[in-house]
């Protein structure tokens, strides 16, 4: 099985986006303008989970009730969200790695007033360090020149990867303590998707020319176009595809939906005025490519 794509051996769609939050390659191989000492946690990190993981897995592709109920208790289904739990649901697996979790969430105060929250403050039994992790799950379009981080925007919002590394820098990471426990190490996970525009990169192959220093090399990468470029793209022209909803902005997808596909000529207008995801199947059914398409022209500059 490779490891890159090893989620895509499980069906059910829950556990095959956890088993994607722990597989699937980190965005970033360090933090700009950070000084402190900061460990980002690489592919190697999350292989060696993964590997460790893999029969708890298996069980939940058999019986996903579990992690469907834990998923039930928290009421907030948006993605970022959604990736933080099930962060969440493996953190608190014990009998699958050497991590204790102390607090999730763990908010921080100066009297009454709130000054920052920790996403997971946990206990390393290996060195026996109290550590602080930061997550964050990002989907990103770039728009030349790609060696400004502010050009790599968000598909929803004024989000970018230039103020998102600026705000873990200077705000998420400026903590030395939560109550009683000192924080010996700060660690980064961020995981997600980098969409290259045509100029850059082809549908089906990684992109060619320079962009941020900071991406990890094996960073997953997808395409976006404009929708006349899309339906006239004979790359696209090759596959059947369908537009999808955040549910699927994870893991590599199956056909087990079985929802409609249909020629990129055949496709119904964009729903909306945002750049929209779609997925291409090949001619086995399976994922092959994914793409935002946008209805009109985005000036970054506006951003």
């Amino acid at each position: 099985m490779s490891n890159l794509f090893a989620w895509q051996n499980y069906y059910s769609p829950h556990v095959r986006n956890l088993a994607w939050v722990l597989a699937s390659p980190a965005l970033l191989s360090y933090l700009p303008n950070f000084n402190e000492p900061l460990t980002v946690l690489d592919d190697d990190f999350w292989q060696q989970q993964y590997r460790a993981y893999i029969p708890k897995l298996q069980q939940l592709d058999l019986n996903p009730q579990p992690l469907e109920d834990f998923l039930a208790q928290h009421k907030n289904h948006r993605l970022g969200y959604y990736f933080e739990y099930l962060l969440l649901f493996w953190l608190q697996d014990r009998d699958f790695h050497y991590f204790e979790l102390i607090q999730h969430r763990a908010t921080l105060f100066n009297g009454k007033i709130t000054i920052g929250e920790l996403d997971y403050l946990v206990k390393n039994h290996q060195t026996g360090q109290i550590e602080h992790w930061e997550a964050a799950i990002k989907f990103y379009l770039g728009y030349p020149p790609l060696t400004d981080s502010l050009r790599w925007l968000g598909a929803n919002d004024r989000d970018s990867i230039g103020r998102k590394m600026e705000h873990l820098a200077h705000k998420q990471f400026s903590f030395e303590s939560y109550q009683a426990h000192q924080i010996d190490k700060r660690c980064l996970i961020v995981k997600g998707r980098l969409f290259y525009p045509l100029s850059h990169k082809t549908l089906l192959d990684r992109a060619h020319d320079a962009t941020l220093d900071c991406l990890a090399s094996q960073h997953l990468q997808a395409s976006w176009l404009l929708w006349d470029e899309f339906i006239a793209h004979p790359q696209a022209r090759l596959l059947q595809w369908r537009h999808v909803a955040k549910d699927e902005w994870m893991a590599d997808q199956q056909i087990n939906k079985r929802l409609p596909l249909a020629d990129a000529q055949g496709l119904p207008p964009l729903p909306s005025t945002r750049p929209e995801l779609f997925i291409g199947f090949n001619a086995q059914q399976q994922e092959h490519v994914r793409c935002f398409v946008c209805p009109a022209k985005r000036d970054a500059s506006l951003f």
